[in-house]
């Protein structure tokens, strides 16, 4: 019991300290993009970025090979294993880095911009120095030390955010979000090093790595998988309409679903730890399970509301100075398309998680097979059937008709796997909904009210009473305030 309460703590300490650093980076990178692109970014310059961007993440998968992953999973460690995983992870991001070399600029001429090549060139660099915080960071999340990982997450991504500008402003447009990642990487690595300081040893012994990299293989086919089918779509609007097409659908991306992913992968390092965990416990499983998919839906659904409400009033007041009008009513479109594909995922983000924490990585792998397939398919048949009359909003159109493919797959593999109570899921998760689906109501109806205000008016109008009854019932209604996120903090 002692042992139980002990893990609980540390969980609702984690996930306050999740919920804390959410907020601050969700802000602090939507500001930054909104200034960036508001006052030195056009939607050309700004899909030449995205046609590199969009595949960082899958860079950054490869580059771990998922060895760390089985850092935290297992608990058979030794010293000269772990120095022999970190030597390991040195290798497959050097040789990463080499490949890069020669196919970046292969893809700069596919796509018809040699600056894309050099963008990804760039970006290797980063994969080799994020060697420098892999493993501490993962042990970090092994010990569940969440505030720490929290505190960390924030300081490294408030400074991409003012680094993002201030290469903008200095005159890297293409360039800002490359150089950006490359300070956050920099910030973090630092500051995981003062929290746990880690010196490898000169040694490497391929029998201590061969269980970590088995493991390692089946997670890192499934991430692999999971950044193929969420990236490929910005290159396949490249190339299909161009860059500034691609511009406009990377603005909609960003608004909608990277503060999503931003948010989620907060929770996730929670989630896997504390399922690995509490992974021989059937009802712990579930009731945290649970947890985590509301702790998700609190965080996402209100933003998600807001996006839907006020996204037109608030590019026009925003992006007016760089971006053309028909621009922005294309962007606004793919954005509030791409909200339905946010909520999913928002869900969805829990899932691979529990999988992987129970020692269940061949289940994620199926899911994401199957998510590889319908997502990345469904893009390339909208772009060609519908690409004619749509144009890039094919693409967003196919979101949202390929990723609940992809869901259902996951939602029944989760459920079969631990028994998941249906109706403590449903009643765990329709409360939120419900305070969400009042909120966007009231907007809804104050939107119509003031049907001739101003922009500004209306971005405050509208979003603020939808906001108002949203946090009001959560906080009536599910018992979320500030206090109590205050108290489990404190534990």
């Amino acid at each position: 019991m002692a042992d139980g309460a002990h893990l609980k703590t540390k969980v609702n300490r984690g996930v306050a300290w999740a919920a804390a650093a959410q907020a601050v980076i969700a802000v602090t990178d939507m500001v930054s993009q909104l200034v960036v692109l508001a006052y030195w970014v056009g939607a050309k310059n700004n899909g030449i970025a995205v046609g590199s961007i969009a595949l960082y993440p899958l860079l950054d998968t490869a580059a771990d090979f998922g060895v760390t992953s089985a850092l935290i999973q297992r608990d058979d460690h030794t010293p000269e294993g772990v120095s022999t995983v970190f030597w390991f992870n040195v290798l497959v991001s050097g040789g990463l880095f080499v490949v890069l070399l020669g196919l970046g600029p292969l893809y700069g001429r596919l796509q018809g911009n040699p600056v894309l090549g050099w963008l990804l060139i760039a970006y290797g660099g980063k994969l080799v120095f994020q060697n420098i915080y892999a493993i501490p960071f993962a042990l970090l999340r092994k010990e569940m030390k969440f505030a720490d990982i929290a505190k960390a997450r924030m300081a490294a991504h408030l400074a991409e955010s003012v680094g993002r500008i201030v290469f903008a402003a200095l005159g890297a447009t293409v360039w800002c979000w490359t150089l950006a990642a490359l300070t956050r990487a920099v910030v973090f690595g630092v500051i995981i090093q003062v929290r746990h300081p880690f010196m490898p040893r000169l040694v490497f012994r391929p029998r201590e790595v061969f269980d970590h990299v088995k493991f390692g293989l089946r997670t890192a086919a499934s991430q692999l998988l999971f950044r193929l089918y969420t990236v490929v779509d910005v290159p396949i609007v490249f190339y299909s309409f161009g860059e500034r097409a691609a511009g406009i659908y990377g603005a909609a991306l960003f608004i909608v679903l990277e503060p999503v992913k931003t948010i989620s992968n907060v929770v996730i390092d929670v989630a896997f730890p504390t399922f690995a965990r509490l992974r021989s416990d059937a009802a712990g499983l579930a009731k945290q399970f649970i947890q985590f998919t509301r702790l998700n839906l609190i965080a996402v659904l209100p933003f998600v509301v807001l996006i839907l409400l006020v996204i037109p009033e608030f590019l026009r007041l925003f992006y007016s100075r760089t971006w053309s009008p028909p621009d922005l009513a294309a962007c606004g479109d793919a954005a509030r398309i791409l909200c339905l594909v946010g909520t999913l995922r928002a869900l969805g983000f829990v899932g691979p998680p529990l999988l992987d924490g129970i020692g269940r990585p061949e289940l994620t792998l199926r899911y994401m097979i199957v998510a590889a397939v319908a997502v990345p398919g469904s893009f390339l048949l909208g772009a060609a059937l519908l690409g004619p009359r749509y144009g890039m909003l094919s693409v967003a159109i196919a979101w949202a008709v390929g990723y609940p493919i992809a869901f259902a797959a996951l939602s029944y593999l989760v459920a079969r796997s631990i028994s998941l109570p249906l109706g403590p899921y449903l009643r765990g998760s329709w409360g939120i909904i419900g305070c969400c689906l009042a909120g966007l109501a009231v907007g809804l109806g104050v939107s119509l009210a003031l049907p001739a205000a101003t922009d500004l008016v209306r971005l405050i109008a509208v979003g603020g009473a939808a906001l108002v009854v949203t946090f009001g019932l959560l906080a009536t209604w599910q018992g979320i305030t500030p206090r109590s996120v205050a108290a489990a903090i404190r534990g």
